[in-house]
Formats: structure tokens, sequence, C-alpha cells
């Protein structure tokens, strides 16, 4: 089997990945590396290595990280597309929470030489970004509008000092202190909501935030995506609410709804950002939908 390694340059682990995980896979496998040098590189070398026909490319990083190597791998004109994935180097890795994946080295080995990649869900957002070029991206886990956009700026500004686990936290509690609720529309072909919210949420995995569960009962091929939308809810009670969905609980409230839909639409009268997994990819109006069983994962 011929396996893509996209490496994320500037990860802490890139050593640790180096000594101990890249010998091992050598032993097994006929291994080429690429390592990304600049932002969105992993796009470009996920899809060079799907051009080229490698059987497997596994993203070496974080959620980011996988979320170019997905949309690299889905730019390409190669079929049948290469299966994916994970080396879980990131700093909340809540994808590989979805899919049981962890660090292990003896369990990466096993997944790739025991088990038969598996097909997923992918969800596909189409919007334009601030130029007002239009943008198709597809993600694995989520995406959301509110504060995930202005909790990914913080983030960025303040994992440098801090660490994963404690910058997370504080950006979303920080977020929460400046962030205005903003008027938003959500559309379907079923319902149509619209209202003040701090966060509206797509889910195909089961969390992001490193760990803020939004969607415990995610399932990766029900052809749906999971929504999670929170209203204009007080400071007390999204402090609450915060430590619940991060122990696995789903919110009883009329201010937090949960919903399952393969398409929506999305827009709103205030300048409002959308993330992908992490990364500020564009701005409403946007419109979401579910791609069922679209590419092959290598899961536990």
């Amino acid at each position: 089997m011929r396996v893509a390694i996209i490496l994320n340059g500037i990860s802490r682990k890139k050593s640790f990945f180096y000594a101990n995980v890249y010998p091992q896979l050598k032993e097994n496998f006929n291994i080429a590396i690429f390592e990304t040098r600049y932002a969105g590189h992993a796009i470009e070398l996920a899809k060079y290595a799907a051009d080229n026909a490698f059987d497997t490319i596994l993203s070496a990083g974080g959620d980011g990280t996988l979320n170019q190597v997905l949309n690299g791998i889905l730019i390409s004109t190669h079929r049948p597309y290469p299966s994916l994935g994970l080396i879980p180097m990131g700093s909340a890795n809540d994808f590989a929470r979805a899919v049981g994946l962890t660090s292990s080295i003896d369990q990466l080995l096993k997944v790739l030489k025991e088990n038969s990649p598996a097909l997923v869900d992918v969800g596909k957002v189409v919007c334009k970004d601030s130029n007002g070029s239009a943008v198709n991206r597809y993600f694995i886990n989520t995406c959301s509008v509110g504060m995930g956009p202005l909790v990914v700026e913080r983030l960025e500004r303040n994992r440098k000092k801090w660490g994963a686990t404690l910058s997370y936290l504080s950006s979303i509690i920080t977020t929460f202190f400046t962030h205005q609720p903003q008027l938003i529309k959500c559309k379907t072909d079923l319902w149509e909501w619209e209202g003040k919210a701090r966060v509206v949420a797509l889910a195909n995995g089961v969390s992001f935030g490193n760990g803020i569960y939004i969607a415990p009962e995610a399932n990766l091929r029900d052809g749906k995506l999971n929504l999670f939308r929170a209203e204009d809810v007080p400071l007390l009670k999204f402090l609450v609410y915060l430590q619940t969905i991060k122990a696995r609980k789903k919110i009883t409230s009329n201010l937090v709804n949960y919903s399952l839909v393969t398409s929506i639409e999305l827009s709103s009268t205030e300048k409002c950002a959308l993330e992908t997994e992490g990364e500020i990819i564009g701005y409403l109006p946007a419109k979401i939908h579910i791609v069922p069983l679209l590419i092959k994962f290598y899961g536990s």
C-alpha cells in the first residue's frame, strides 16, 4: 500500500512523529512524507498525492490539517479517491474523538493493517469570502457561525501562550463576554427559524472546540448533519450549559435546539463569519448540505 503522509510542518509534535511514528510506519508501508510550509499548503499537497494515485493519505496534525487534506483529495480529478486516515497531532483532535483514534502508534498500525476503510459522510459549504469570491469547502467534522469564528481568531492569538485546553476555555469565555448575539436566519425544506443566536453549528462529528459535545449522538454514516443552535443564552446559563455539553450531555432548554438536517441555508443582515474545523472560510449567506458516504476513512 502506497501511503502519503501530509505532516503539519509547524506542529509541536513533529519531532515525536519523526522519532517514533515514522520509523514504524516505514517498516510496514511504502511511505512518502509531504511537510506543509505555509497556510493552505496541505490542500495542495493532498491534491498532488491524490493525483498521483496514492492508495491512502494520512493527515498528521489537528482538525485544521485534516480539513485541508480532505479538501485537497476531493478537488483531485483522480478516481477513485484515496482513503483518508488521521494521525492525531493537533491541539484539540475533535474528529479523532469521533472515530475513536488516539495518539497510540500500536493503534495506528492495527487500524491500517487490520481495518478496512469505511465510507463516511462529508459536509459541504457554499458561500463567499471577504472579497466576494465563491467558496466551496468540505468539512468532515463541523462548521459554525456566531461565537465559533471569534473563538478561532482568539485561539490563534492565545494557544502559543497558554496551551490547548486553557486557550480553548479562555477563548470561549472571553468571546462570550464580548460577542453580541447575531440575527441569523436558518431555512430548510421543512422549517424556518430567525432570531438572535450565539452559536449555530452543523456537525458531522460529535464535538468541536476541544471537547464541546454539540452532537453527542452524531453518526458519520446516517446522511444527516446535526444542527446545534444556542440562542440568546444569558451568561450564567451559558457557563452551566458549557459544562453540561463538555460532559457529553444534551442541554434541556427552550433556548437551545438540536435537530437533524440534510441541507440548510444560513443568512444574516449582519456581517457573519463562518468557520470550518478551526478556519474562517467565508461569510453568510451560505448553503450547507451533507454529501453521503463520499470518502473512505480509516477509523478504529
